[in-house]
């Protein structure tokens, strides 16, 4: 595999190890945040909210028309919680919901559906 303008490449064209760097970046970034944002003091929900839209979201979608094609029609394998790039969709939307949690300040139970409206966050499918 080759990294090219910060893409990784693999000989079939799969972008499969970049998409794991692009969710292991995702996931550091948002527990790196999670230590700053505390319900009693620290960073509040609405700079969360600032720090997901300019360093989470870029860190992770960097180059996403290359290498993350649709999303919607590829790998509906129920059973191993899907293929490809609809599996890293999957894999998205739990960094989204680690995020909207911290924005909103919710417990872990709360639906992802209502966090997302309540953060004012796109869906990712």
């Amino acid at each position: 595999s080759h990294k090219f303008l910060g893409v990784i490449i693999d000989k079939e064209l799969r972008f499969k190890q970049h998409a794991a760097q692009a969710l292991a970046k995702g996931t550091t970034y948002t527990l790196a945040c999670n230590r700053m944002i505390k319900t009693t003091k620290g960073v509040k929900g609405k700079f969360m909210r600032k720090l997901f839209d300019s360093v989470i979201l870029p860190k992770m979608l960097y180059a996403t028309d290359i290498w993350c094609l649709d999303i919607l029609t590829r790998g509906k394998d129920k059973k191993t919680g899907g293929r490809g790039t609809r599996g890293f969709a999957l894999q998205m939307m739990r960094v989204q919901r680690m995020t909207s949690l911290l924005i909103m300040g919710g417990m872990h139970t709360t639906a992802s559906d209502i966090t997302n409206v309540h953060a004012n966050l796109l869906p990712v499918q």
